[in-house]
């Protein structure tokens, strides 16, 4: 009876301590009243969270009021810090922002050519693989939709053998 009590106690505090998790949020609706709700506004209007934190959040919809000071830029928000240019420091730190992000993007785009050159690479194997079959002649069969064997003709051997020969010609170019 006891440990029933306690975990009833335990289920009781822990289901508080979860309520008491729940986020807040302050916005300004269209006429410029200041709204608290716990759940983010209807719109894509800048708000923040009562423990301080900037949190801009969207649920595409049309904003109630004209949003200044964003960016949207590949569908995300950004805030855009309008500030004096007093010193070279901050275009030194927007310099490397920028080579850093060039050198990520190059970086992405080695990746994608050394993964697209592995598989033209494999393809041309492949292509090459399936003339030697089709040219050495021999019985060769396709599996038809009722799962079955078809052995093909003469015909079927030369049209295969011609799509193997342009694969070829797609995949190994180098």
């Amino acid at each position: 009876m006891k440990s029933l009590s306690l975990l009833l106690v335990v289920l009781v505090l822990s289901a508080g301590s979860m309520l008491c998790q729940a986020e807040v949020f302050k916005w300004k609706d269209k006429a410029g009243a200041t709204r608290y709700s716990d759940t983010p506004p209807p719109s894509n209007v800048r708000l923040e969270s009562i423990d301080g934190k900037r949190i801009s959040k969207t649920n595409h919809q049309a904003p109630l009021a004209p949003v200044v000071n964003t960016n949207i830029v590949a569908g995300k928000i950004e805030p855009t810090v309008k500030e004096p240019n007093s010193n070279g420091d901050r275009t030194e730190e927007t310099a490397a922002k920028l080579r850093q992000k060039n050198a990520e993007i190059e970086k992405i785009n080695k990746k994608e050519k050394e993964s697209q050159a592995k598989l033209n690479d494999e393809n041309c194997k492949a292509a090459k693989s399936n003339l030697a079959s089709y040219k050495q002649g021999g019985r060769i069969y396709k599996v038809n939709e009722k799962g079955e064997r078809v052995y093909m003709d003469d015909a079927g051997l030369k049209e295969g053998a011609d799509k193997a020969q342009a694969d070829i010609s797609e995949y190994c170019k180098s």
